[in-house]
C-alpha cells in the first residue's frame, strides 16, 4: 500500500497481486508509513493489505478527504492467483512446514480450495494474516466502490510507468519482487475446479478478459 498525499494518491494492495513490485516503485513518494496489521495504532493504522473500505474510515477519522484522492488497486487472474497464495502458504505456515518436513506435504490443493471462500474469512489464517484472508477475496468484496481504477497485474510493467508519468515520476525498472518460482499452475485444476473457481469470480474474470481454464487450454 503506497499513499501520496502529495499526489493526492493510493495504490492499494490487494494480496497476490504483484503488491511487492507496486510498493518497490512507488516508495520514494510514500507520505504515510505502512506497518504490519499487529502493530497498526491510531496514530498509525494503514498496514499492507488494507482494504480501500478500511481506509476510508482511517482517512475520515483523520480528517482526511478520501474522496478526492486516485484510488488504484490491482486484479489477476484468479487460477494464478490462488494457487500463488497456496504456495506462499506452503512456504510460511507452520504446519504446513512440519507436514512437508516429514514427508506428507501439503493440503491437497483442491480441498484447500474448496474451504476457502471468496469473502469473509477469505483464506483462513491468523487473524494478522491479512495478506492470507484477503488473498481469496474476489474483487467485488476486496474494493467494492471505494477504488477508482483497476489494473491487470500481468500488464504492470506497462502500467507502473504510465501511472509514474502521470506524477512526473520517470519509472524505468518494474522489478518482479516476492515471485515464486514458475510453474504450469493449469495442471493443479480438474475440471470440476476450474468450474468452481469459475463460478466465484465470474464477474472480474469476464470485466478483465480471464477465460475460464477448460477454453484457456483447450
Amino acid at each position: 500500500m503506497i499513499i501520496s498525499h502529495r499526489h493526492s494518491l493510493i495504490l492499494f494492495s490487494n494480496p497476490r497481486t504483484g503488491s511487492e513490485t507496486v510498493r518497490a516503485v512507488f516508495e520514494p513518494w510514500a507520505d504515510e508509513p505502512i506497518v504490519p496489521f499487529r502493530n497498526a495504532t491510531p496514530q498509525t493504522p494503514f498496514y499492507p493489505h488494507m482494504t480501500p473500505r478500511e481506509c476510508h474510515v482511517a482517512f475520515r477519522e483523520r480528517g482526511l478527504d478520501f474522496w478526492s484522492y486516485r484510488r488504484i488497486t490491482f486484479v489477476r487472474n484468479p487460477y494464478a492467483r490462488l494457487v500463488s497464495l497456496y504456495r506462499m502458504i506452503a512456504d510460511v505456515d507452520p504446519v504446513w512446514r512440519l507436514r512437508q518436513g516429514i514427508g506428507i506435504g501439503p493440503p491437497d490443493f483442491a480441498r484447500w480450495i474448496k474451504a476457502t471462500k471468496p469473502a469473509g474469512r477469505g483464506g483462513g489464517g491468523a487473524r494478522h494474516q491479512k495478506w492470507r484472508q484477503y488473498g481469496t477475496w474476489r474483487l467485488s468484496e476486496w474494493c467494492a466502490d471505494f477504488v477508482d481504477e483497476v489494473y491487470r497485474t500481468e500488464e504492470l510493467a506497462n502500467v507502473l510507468p504510465r501511472l509514474g508519468t502521470d506524477y512526473g515520476i520517470r519509472i524505468t525498472d518494474v522489478p518482479r519482487l516476492n515471485a515464486r518460482p514458475r510453474v504450469r499452475w493449469q495442471a493443479l485444476y480438474t475440471a470440476e475446479l476450474s468450474a468452481l473457481v469459475a463460478e466465484r469470480y465470474h464477474d472480474e474474470m469476464q470485466r478483465f478478459g480471464y477465460p475460464a481454464l477448460h477454453a484457456a487450454v483447450a
